[in-house]
């Protein structure tokens, strides 16, 4: 057992006789005892100091992680730093690159004036002041990208730094690299008032003088010509609006003949107007052929075409100019205009078309107002002008009294002071009130002939006034009134080429029942305006009246195929139907006009008529019940009061 013991108490491997001799000797044993417990506690040592080590290391490569965090935190941030550094001097050479507009320096003024309070920054000041002023009364539709110079909203004056600043730095790099303008100058006094120079860029100074106390006087002719030389198709807007036509003539003509090329098409435009509005429209036309062939992507020469069409009553080019004007303001004419004011004049164009073609709902709803074309007060006149096309006799009038309650305007620019008597004049004529009519023609007459008194010929456009707007209807109401004679003088003084005068004429000839020449009038009408329903509605109601009704539905089709939108044609269509026995067929022109003409008195009555005689009691009530509430003429009246009599 004891050797048991012993052998399990010696170290594992010790085999051997070695370890069988130290076993038997006390003294070695004891000796290797020590050893044992002395390597056992090197070992415990090794083992703490391998943990201190480990737990050092550990926070040097955590102190050393750290540090190279922040090495690349600051590394990170001072890329930053260059990076915003290099975009900010990126985007100032951008923005000096691209740096438009006109900069205003303070001008040079003795010290005597400058104690009296007019110091260099004043004159400045007073200069943005008025050239704002300037640019802010020009109204156009042009985009600032085709100017040869554009300011926009960028007139600014410029403040004197005192030594080295980050805004000279911008200055410095703005003249370098930029497309500013510079004004400077000098006001002085003389013995007999002031002077003013002033000098834009590298040019040679240009001189104002005036009495000491017209220092603002001076200072508006001096902007003047800032304006002139810097901005001269702005300058001749401006001044056309402010009825100085012959000086805005000349502004074009010499810019027309020298300016850069993308103003010349510009500057024949504005030659075009003026020539217009003096009545030379051959004139117009020959500066429009320039303005085309120096720009043929230029939407708005078509637009004065359109203006001029319309002037002549040569209604099929009129129509084929909004064509044209609409399909360049959608397409490679567009850079040329704002982009803002596209919307409104791809709106105004289609409304004008749709006019033409008797659409007038779609016109009315269309029609908007374009800049540089004029204020509100042409777009009311066109609804009230539609509203009586469309035979809605309440809408018309609310139009006229919004008329009614403007502001005269007797600018020798505007027309403004025809345009209420002739809605008046339309509204009258729709209510058959021929009498009432002739006194409004008559108005509106007058009126044209007062703006060419007040723009001393600048305006002369009293001849195509009376020829497509006054003598036309003047002569049919005569003829309504079994007037012919004056009828038949108003109709000679008028040329054949003119559509609403031939139109006229084939009334005339219908009142007098004289069929074959009334036909006559409205086929060469017909012929010439391929996209134009009108005359062939005319002809097709003089038909029906004459009683030949097969003839009468064959011009309505026709006019219906020009124009699937026009109210007219079709309610007249139907009340022919109703004359072959037809009132069943009848029902469905009145359905499709009433699309179109919602609110004609008339259309309803006949539409109620028709039901009448298909035996639809209930839907003549509802029809006879809503023409009870619209306007009719005196004898539409009786002709109702005559159905509801048999509808009982």
């Amino acid at each position: 057992m004891a050797d048991e013991r012993e052998e399990r108490a010696a170290p594992a491997g010790a085999s051997g006789p070695a370890f069988a001799a130290a076993a038997g000797d006390p003294a070695l044993h004891e000796e290797l005892r020590d050893y044992l417990l002395r390597q056992s506690e090197l070992a415990t040592i090794q083992i703490d100091e391998a943990r201190r080590e480990d737990v050092v290391r550990h926070w040097s490569l955590r102190v050393r992680h750290v540090s190279d965090v922040l090495k690349l935190g600051l590394e990170l941030a001072a890329a930053f730093i260059v990076l915003v550094i290099a975009l900010g001097i990126g985007f100032a050479i951008w923005q000096a690159a691209h740096a438009d507009g006109l900069v205003i320096r303070s001008f040079d003024v003795p010290a005597p004036m400058v104690e009296k309070g007019l110091t260099g920054q004043v004159i400045a000041n007073k200069l943005l002041d008025r050239l704002t002023v300037m640019q802010n009364q020009t109204d156009s539709s042009r985009a600032a990208s085709s100017f040869a110079n554009d300011w926009t909203d960028d007139i600014k004056v410029q403040i004197p730094d005192t030594g080295v600043s980050l805004g000279q730095v911008v200055r410095f790099l703005d003249d370098w690299l930029g497309h500013q303008m510079h004004l400077s100058g000098e006001l002085y006094q003389t013995d007999t008032g002031i002077v003013l120079t002033v000098r834009m860029d590298n040019d040679p100074g240009q001189t104002f003088e005036g009495n000491a106390g017209d220092v603002n006087d001076v200072v508006a002719r001096a902007a003047e010509a800032v304006f002139a030389r810097a901005q001269p198709y702005r300058y001749g807007v401006y001044l056309a609006s402010h009825g100085r036509f012959a000086e805005a003539f000349a502004a074009f003509r010499v810019l027309a003949d020298n300016g850069p090329r993308n103003e010349v098409a510009w500057a024949d435009v504005g030659l075009a107007l003026i020539a217009k509005g003096k009545g030379d429209l051959n004139g117009a036309r020959s500066y429009l052929e320039a303005g085309r062939a120096a720009n043929p992507d230029l939407p708005n020469v078509d637009g004065v075409l359109e203006s001029i069409g319309n002037s002549l009553g040569h209604s099929e080019a009129e129509f084929q100019a909004m064509r044209r004007f609409e399909k360049l303001i959608r397409g490679p004419g567009a850079h040329e205009w704002n982009p803002a004011h596209i919307p409104a004049a791809v709106a105004s164009a289609e409304s004008g078309q749709a006019y033409m073609q008797g659409d007038y709902s779609q016109a009315n709803a269309k029609d908007a107002m374009v800049p540089g074309s004029g204020g509100s007060e042409g777009l009311i006149t066109d609804f009230a002008f539609g509203a009586s096309d469309m035979h809605d006799i309440a809408a018309a009038r609310g139009y006229i009294s919004k008329l009614d309650a403007l502001p005269a305007d007797s600018s020798p620019l505007s027309s403004s002071q025809v345009d209420a008597p002739g809605a008046r004049a339309a509204l009258l004529i729709e209510l058959q009130d021929w009498r009432g009519a002739l006194v409004q023609l008559d108005a509106a007459a007058a009126a044209q002939r007062r703006i060419e008194t007040d723009s001393k010929g600048w305006r002369v456009a009293t001849t195509y006034v009376l020829r497509t707007q006054v003598l036309p209807y003047e002569a049919y109401a005569r003829a309504m009134l079994g007037e012919f004679d004056k009828a038949d003088a108003s109709l000679k003084t008028l040329p054949d080429d003119c559509d609403i005068c031939a139109r006229m004429h084939g009334r005339v000839e219908a009142a007098r029942h004289n069929w074959n020449a009334a036909a006559h009038w409205f086929a060469l009408v017909s012929v010439r305006s391929p996209d134009i329903p009108f005359a062939d509605t005319d002809w097709g109601q003089m038909l029906l009246a004459k009683g030949d009704l097969d003839g009468a539905i064959a011009r309505f089709t026709v006019a219906n195929r020009k124009s699937p939108h026009f109210a007219d044609p079709l309610e007249m269509w139907g009340e022919a139907l109703m004359l072959q026995n037809r009132s069943d067929l009848a029902l469905a022109k009145f359905a499709e006009a009433d699309k179109y003409a919602p609110n004609w008195g008339r259309l309803h009555l006949k539409w109620g008529e028709a039901l009448l005689w298909s035996g639809d009691k209930a839907g003549a009530a509802k029809q006879f019940a809503i023409a009870s509430q619209l306007d009719l003429t005196s004898s539409e009246r009786s002709e109702f009061a005559r159905m509801r009599g048999l509808h009982g």
